[in-house]
């Protein structure tokens, strides 16, 4: 827990992705996007295809980074396996400096 304080999390529905990053010990939100927010709603063909992975990767990457946090971890859930949408989420990240631990 000491070594992996900021942890990434990733929802994904039928109608929008959601990624946020917290703090473990203090359940502090370091930083947000969703493709429901108004500036990305308006912007995108859809809202939940590989192009709006990649620009929610880059957000949380540049909002992440404002934060002063260059790394993070992601936790799969039981049987997840880290492809599709979820790894291009995870690859646009560490293309735009993070690292993940």
């Amino acid at each position: 827990m000491y070594m992996k304080p900021f942890l990434l999390n990733v929802f994904f529905s039928k109608r929008f992705i959601h990624a946020k990053v917290m703090h473990r010990g203090t359940s502090k939100v370091i930083s947000v996007t969703t493709t429901n927010a108004k500036d990305l709603r308006n912007t995108l063909p859809s809202l939940t295809d590989i192009d709006a992975c990649r620009v929610v990767g880059k957000l949380i990457a540049e909002r992440s980074k404002e934060a002063d946090v260059f790394a993070m971890s992601y936790e799969s859930k039981k049987n997840e396996r880290i492809e599709g949408k979820l790894g291009i989420v995870i690859d646009t990240i560490k293309e735009n400096g993070i690292i993940f631990v």
